[in-house]
């Protein structure tokens, strides 16, 4: 009987041995599938849907990019061209967007909640019904932008262009912009 319980108690160890070695497996398979997302990004320069969140995506040209509802929260896009880019119905809250160009991206129903837009160029974006809850912004520019229904009640602002900006139904913690539109 000694013997019978040696083997099932190596037996068992194995069995132990294999679930935490999948175990692991699973867990090292977690931070691939991120990696994963930023590969098949460079390569296609599409991720509709996908998980960048916490990504390094400095200085990377993803002009035309299609990452609509993309999660991009907490991503690196300092110094990023996004020019063109389909952000739309990404969620980029606490993304850092410092001097990223975004000239004529598609930002619909974006999420910036407390995204860093410093010296960002938003020159001719569309981000029709965007919320920048707590966003900071200094030296941004929106020349141009469709700005409609945009929620900007608790932005950070230090300076912004927004010369020719539409802001038709933009709700703002000062100033109305209700003259603007047209019925």
């Amino acid at each position: 009987m000694a013997m019978g319980d040696r083997a099932r108690s190596t037996l068992m160890r194995g069995l132990v041995g294999i679930m935490v070695g999948n175990g692991l497996a699973l867990a090292i398979h977690g931070p691939a599938t991120a990696n994963d997302a930023v590969t098949q990004l460079r390569e296609t320069n599409a991720c509709v849907g996908c998980d960048l969140s916490g990504a390094d995506l400095r200085r990377y040209n993803l002009a035309g990019a299609n990452l609509a509802k993309a999660n991009l929260r907490d991503v690196n896009f300092y110094q990023t061209n996004l020019t063109g880019a389909d952000l739309s119905g990404t969620n980029l809250s606490y993304a850092y967007l410092g001097n990223a160009n975004l000239q004529g991206a598609i930002l619909n129903v974006a999420n910036l909640h407390r995204a860093n837009l410093t010296r960002a160029d938003f020159t001719g974006a569309s981000l029709y019904s965007t919320v920048f809850g707590e966003a900071y912004m200094e030296n941004t520019i929106f020349v141009g932008a469709l700005m409609s229904l945009a929620d900007m009640r608790d932005v950070v602002f230090t300076s912004a262009n927004f010369q020719g900006a539409d802001l038709c139904g933009a709700l703002l913690s000062f100033g109305d912009y209700r003259h603007q539109c047209v019925d």
